[in-house]
């Protein structure tokens, strides 16, 4: 199945990819370099999954990420792997990685997508879920009576 990335998910990937080889290069703090990068659009939150996502993608292949700079418009060869691998991580796209470790970066790249779906509707204006409605439960919630305290309790 096909994930369509929206242009701030691929924007906010092929920022942090490039941030995050900046920072490895430099030998900087990756997590917090990727988290101030990132937070300048809302999207810090990122920082842990694109550390994820660009660890793995070098263990995997067992070569060095090859980004682009910061203000080149264009994507490099493994950019654009790296977007096909979040569009369609199930299939072609990862073939060629290290075949121990795909079922690891099949899952983070579930995660990823979770995460970019989420931070980048909030970038968007929308929200991941209605502020009218509960996390948990499709039901507006009802206050507990004095009678059913003790059965949830034990006693």
């Amino acid at each position: 199945m096909r994930f369509a990335l929206s242009p701030a998910a691929i924007w906010s990937v092929i920022d942090g990819a490039r941030c995050w080889r900046l920072a490895r290069d430099a030998g900087d703090p990756v997590q917090p370099t990727l988290y101030k990068r990132l937070e300048r659009w809302g999207a810090g939150l990122l920082a842990p999954v694109v550390d994820s996502l660009m660890t793995l993608f070098e263990s995997g292949f067992r070569r060095r990420f090859r980004a682009g700079s910061l203000s080149e418009p264009r994507f490099t060869h493994d950019e654009h792997y790296l977007l096909a691998l979040l569009e369609d991580g199930g299939s072609t796209a990862i073939d060629r990685f290290e075949p121990t470790m795909a079922s690891t970066m099949r899952i983070a790249l579930r995660s990823a997508r979770i995460m970019l779906l989420s931070v980048t509707g909030d970038m968007a204006g929308i929200p991941a879920v209605p502020t009218s409605s509960s996390i948990f439960f499709s039901v507006r919630a009802v206050p507990l009576s004095r009678a059913a305290i003790p059965i949830l309790s034990g006693r």
